[in-house]
């Protein structure tokens, strides 16, 4: 009987150690690519490293661990900064839920932050509030895709 169980436990152990790796595979470039495969006219963009992430979070305790921004060719765009989106890639679903549940704290204390956001796995993706609701399904779409 304790055999048995140390067998499965080793078992659950396994499977849930490689479901987690590949989750962790996903990198903002794959999500990138499966956005443009799904036709949405990313004009422009830039994968962060933790040197080059504006906001200091990047592999930062409880943070994302990869980042990338990209401008959408359908908003016109700012000269300083992209208009479009960003994904943010976790290490654990703790990290993702509490990264969300800030940034929709933001957005409802301060409307002109606001953002669609959608989530596959560990992939968060913030897009920007001047697309509309349907070009913004059009992302949740190619991100359950992935």
């Amino acid at each position: 009987m304790k055999s048995l169980f140390a067998t499965v436990m080793v078992s659950v152990f396994l499977l849930t150690s490689c479901s987690e790796s590949v989750k962790q595979e996903v990198k903002p470039e794959t999500v990138l690519s499966a956005l443009k495969k799904a036709g949405i006219p990313i004009a422009k963009e830039v994968v962060y490293t933790a040197e080059t992430d504006s906001n200091k979070l990047l592999g930062r305790p409880n943070q994302y661990v990869a980042k990338a921004n990209w401008a959408d060719g359908r908003l016109s765009q700012p000269q300083e900064d992209m208009a479009g989106g960003t994904v943010e890639i976790f290490k654990s679903e703790d990290d993702l839920k509490a990264r969300k549940e800030y940034v929709e704290r933001i957005g409802k204390t301060m409307p002109m932050m606001a953002q669609y956001q959608y989530h596959n796995g560990l992939v968060l993706i913030r897009l920007d509030k001047a697309l509309t609701p349907t070009q913004a399904a059009e992302y949740e779409k190619a991100l359950h895709s992935i």
